[in-house]
Formats: structure tokens, sequence, C-alpha cells
């Protein structure tokens, strides 16, 4: 059966497709604001965990032994210490600075969500402003304190002149960040600025390794200070030499060896054993002290023979 034109005119026609929703008007993109969870994530892409605890540890390790070397007259590169040697002598160098860092970050964010939540109430508007100057004014102070200690010496405890920079940033950072918020109102909440976030951020970071560091320096020296008041109290070394080393320290006493068939015709006794490491002994006489002290360092080879000794076996401490 043929169809007729008047039966092709009554065919409705074709739907048209139905076009994309336009966005409304105020749902225009906004920028993320930048969290803890932001900036932790982003640390976590450029550095891995297990990367920064280990640089971490180095570094706290590196700091407590080369402050200990110094402070017997020896350069941490002389040492020739590895890796894993570093580690291992950063756990009391780490344990505290660390631990330190957790509860304060700890404690700011308990503080950080008490003031959200008075913040979002709007009951304390006015006190909270005035907190919120104080903290400028705070942290203006002390960072202006930060600055003029670390060039010019405050007589302040060792931590304060590292600490203050980064304190005074982070109280004044605060302040103003606080002030924005309540000037918002609740119907605007942003995050921070991610630039200056971020620049704050790093200048109170950097604060807190100047202080770690400085602390780790402090523990080298005071451990070596608890090692050389225990001095006698360290493994005795008594070493015998096939030529002479000629050792001009005092308290070391040089002995010619009379027995027959020995190659070891020399022996020196009055040595205190330091640390053994990169194939050499690093040695003090047993009367070292800080004014005219000498360290001495000898290889292992089979020129030398090391015995250690329990007790005493010094020669008295006069000057050679």
């Amino acid at each position: 059966m043929r169809r007729t034109k008047n039966s092709q005119d009554r065919r409705s026609p074709a739907a048209p497709a139905p076009a994309p929703a336009a966005p409304p008007a105020g749902d225009a993109p906004s920028q993320e604001p930048l969290t803890t969870a932001k900036i932790l994530e982003t640390v976590g892409l450029v550095v891995a965990p297990t990367t920064l605890v280990t640089a971490l540890a180095y570094f706290f390790g590196w700091a407590r032994t080369s402050s200990l070397a110094n402070f017997f007259g020896l350069d941490y590169s002389t040492l020739g210490f590895s890796t894993q040697d570093y580690l291992l002598r950063s756990v009391d160098a780490a344990f505290v600075p660390l631990g330190a860092i957790l509860l304060t970050c700890l404690g700011l964010f308990v503080a950080h969500g008490a003031v959200v939540r008075l913040v979002d109430g709007g009951d304390h508007d006015d006190t909270l402003r005035r907190a919120s100057q104080a903290l400028v004014v705070g942290g203006a102070v002390v960072l202006a304190a930060g600055i003029i200690g670390v060039f010019k010496p405050l007589g302040l405890y060792y931590l304060l002149p590292p600490l203050l920079p980064g304190a005074g940033v982070a109280l004044l950072g605060y302040g103003l960040h606080l002030g924005r918020r309540l000037r918002d109102g609740p119907a605007r909440r942003h995050g921070p600025a991610r630039i200056p976030t971020v620049l704050a951020a790093m200048i109170v970071l950097l604060s807190f390794f100047w202080g770690a560091f400085t602390y780790a320096s402090a523990l080298g020296r005071g451990r070596a200070e608890s090692l050389l008041s225990e001095l006698r109290t360290r493994p005795g070394v008594v070493v015998y030499a096939k030529e002479p080393l000629d050792i001009r320290a005092a308290g070391v006493s040089e002995t010619r060896v009379e027995a027959t068939g020995s190659p070891y015709l020399f022996r020196y006794a009055g040595l205190r054993l330091l640390v053994r490491s990169g194939g050499k002994y690093f040695l003090v006489p047993h009367c070292w002290t800080r004014r005219g002290g000498t360290a001495i360092v000898l290889p292992d080879t089979d020129a030398l023979r090391f015995e250690f000794v329990v007790g005493p076996n010094d020669a008295p401490c006069q000057p050679s």
C-alpha cells in the first residue's frame, strides 16, 4: 500500500536532541582550599616516607657523630663511617626532636579544632578577635627576636635561637588566618592562601630542622664530655709494633720488647679506644685533655698488634 503525501505530512517530526544543561550561575569552579591532608599528600608524592625517615636519621646521626669527633680533634670524614653506622648512632639524637615535633603537632591540631568550633559557633568573636591580634603581635615580636638571635648572641637557651624564627612565623601566620576567618564570617570559609602558607611552612620546617641539628650537635658534645669523664673505664689498648711509632703523648709509654723471636719489638701502653672504623683504630691517651690532647689513628695491619686490657696499665700523666 502506497503512502500518501498527507500521511507523510501527518508524521510527527523527529524530536531535537536535548541541549546540555548550563551550569548554575553561582556554581563556577572555585579554587580548592589548601588543607593539611593536601599538603601531606603533596609531600608524600615528592618524598617517600621511608626515604624521608632514613634521611632524617642519617642527618641526626651525622650531626651527633661529627660533634663528638670534633671534641676529640677528629674530623668526621676520617672515621669512614658507613650509612648504617650513622643510622645506628641516630637513635638517641632523633628520638627527642621527632617526639617533640609530633607532640607539638598533635597539640596544635587539637587546639585548632577547638578554635574552629568557637569560630563556627559565633559566640566568642570578640575574644577570638583579640586573640588573633595578640597572636599577630606576639608572632612579630618572636620573629624579630629570632632574626636578631641569628646574627647576634642574646644569651638565650641554646635551642631558642634556631626555634624562634619558626615559632614567630607560625604565630603570625595563624593570627592572620584567624583574623581573616572571623572577618569573612560563616558564609565564606576559604582555606589559607597557597603560596604564603607553603612559604611559612617551609620557614617553620627549616627552623625545626635547625633546632634538631643544634640538639644533635649538643648531644654529641655531651656524649663526648661524658666519655672524657669516664675515659679510664674505656678499654685499654696495648699496641705492639715492628717499627717504632714515635708516639709522643702524655701518659703513653714506649718499651722495647726483649722477647726473642718476636717480630714486634716495641710496646706502647696507656691508650684508650674511642672507636674502630674503616680499618683504623682511633685511640687517645688516658691522660687526654681538651687543652693539649692528642688523638692517635693507627691502621689495622700486620705491622701492628693490638691487645685490649682491663685494669690499670697506665704510665703517669707527665708531659713527654
